[in-house]
């Protein structure tokens, strides 16, 4: 089975060589909202890796599924139907496919339900149309800038908000579509969806996890632009345009991490260890 698997993981590799490359390039580029794509992968190979000892248990009596093989095809249709039209969403998405129906060929269906999660994390390393992203981090950075500018009012200081640009005394900030919050969103679901793999808690809480990662990403985000307008009204634009905004850019990944935390120990999600 072993030189039947390389085979045809090489044959794969080299199908999807042009997939693999654009994915790089969209992960690499000037404000990428996948940048964490490249970890994505390795992560799945993790997970599955921590269920090492299950799986080997269960090889030897595992029986090839023919509907792994219809999954396949079907995969590899998708992705030469996108490649033809020049669809790179339709490729990438066939990409979990493929590895799902060759899962389920190679290791019969006592073995798959161990691997259908790693093979459906995934699709956290698809990036989404750019129509979508558009759509979305418009009305992200809008609802961030009203939220902001807000509660800033609120302490005394004299800001107003025309759409995403908050205007200050001495200058003006703009909410451009990298400081949405959609960026850490994406990275956070992700990041929230591996998280409760390594909890002991129901389903329903599981989900609650997952859904909290929204409303922490976004608070979150709102809390840097809080930082920024701040520093803007007391040491100026530049200040606050400079090296602090690149600074609290990581700081929002640092709030939306210790909130997740924090939500699984509110809904007491018992950490546990891999296999």
């Amino acid at each position: 089975m072993f030189y039947k698997t390389a085979a045809i993981i090489s044959l794969l590799t080299v199908i999807y060589a042009p997939t693999f490359i654009s994915l790089g390039r969209k992960y690499l580029a000037a404000d990428s909202y996948y940048s964490h794509g490249f970890l994505v992968p390795l992560v799945s190979a993790y997970l599955i890796w921590t269920k090492r000892k299950r799986i080997k248990a269960l090889l030897p009596a595992a029986q090839p599924s023919k509907f792994g093989l219809i999954l396949l095809a079907s995969g590899l249709f998708l992705h030469i139907i996108s490649a033809a039209l020049r669809l790179n969403f339709g490729s990438y998405f066939s990409l979990p496919l493929v590895l799902a129906g060759l899962g389920l060929y190679l290791c019969g269906k006592a073995v798959f339900p161990l691997l259908f999660f790693p093979l459906a994390f995934l699709i956290f390393m698809i990036p989404l149309p750019n129509v979508i992203i558009i759509a979305i981090s418009f009305k992200m950075k809008m609802l961030a800038a009203q939220m902001a500018s807000g509660i800033v009012s609120l302490a005394g200081i004299p800001i107003t908000r025309d759409g995403s640009t908050i205007y200050l005394p001495a200058g003006s900030l703009v909410v451009g579509d990298p400081c949405s919050g959609l960026k850490s969103l994406i990275s956070l679901l992700a990041l929230g969806v591996v998280f409760t793999q390594f909890t002991n808690a129901s389903r329903l809480k599981k989900r609650i996890l997952c859904l909290s990662a929204i409303p922490i990403a976004m608070i979150s985000n709102v809390l840097r632009i809080i930082m920024l307008i701040l520093v803007a009204y007391i040491y100026g634009e530049k200040a606050a345009l400079g090296f602090f905004h690149d600074f609290t850019g990581m700081l929002v990944f640092v709030f939306a991490f210790i909130g997740l935390v924090g939500a699984a120990r509110l809904l007491k999600c018992q950490i546990i260890k891999p296999d």
